[in-house]
């Protein structure tokens, strides 16, 4: 009688180390609905080479001429893409998936313009610290 006791009260206290672990998660991360970021990548072709250049636009600040949306690697060198669907597919490894894709055409005086090809991509994300995850622009670096 002795010994079912004590075989009782250890597996009342044995647990699955699985369920053991849910159980100490916190309940705010079960709550968590992930939501919808956006990022636009503008690509403009580059004069005399047939890549592009490359800018991200997560809603950052960024100055008017400045670099600070350019991909860059962990040294801080310019990653350089064949065109912008190489950038959309950068991107899409990381989590983005395509939403809308548009040109604007700039004209100057006596040319055709410059395209610049505007990509629309988004991310499920639970914390905003995930918006830019995997991805290093030269703003960043500052």
């Amino acid at each position: 009688m002795v010994l079912a006791a004590i075989l009782v009260s250890t597996e009342a206290f044995a647990q699955d180390p699985v369920q053991a672990q849910e159980q100490s998660q916190p309940e705010v991360q079960q709550d968590v609905k992930p939501y919808k970021v956006y990022c636009e990548i503008v690509a403009t072709p580059k004069i005399f080479s047939n890549k592009a250049t490359v800018e991200l636009d997560f809603g950052q600040y960024s100055g008017f001429w400045s670099s600070d949306r350019q991909l860059v690697d962990e040294q801080g060198n310019t990653i350089s893409f064949n065109s912008a669907l190489d950038a959309a597919n950068y991107m899409a490894r990381r989590g983005g998936d395509l939403e809308e894709v548009f040109i604007v055409q700039e004209m100057s005086k006596g040319d055709s313009g410059t395209p610049r090809y505007h990509w629309i991509m988004s991310k499920l994300v639970t914390d905003d610290s995930q918006i830019t995850e995997g991805l290093l622009t030269r703003g960043m670096m500052k």
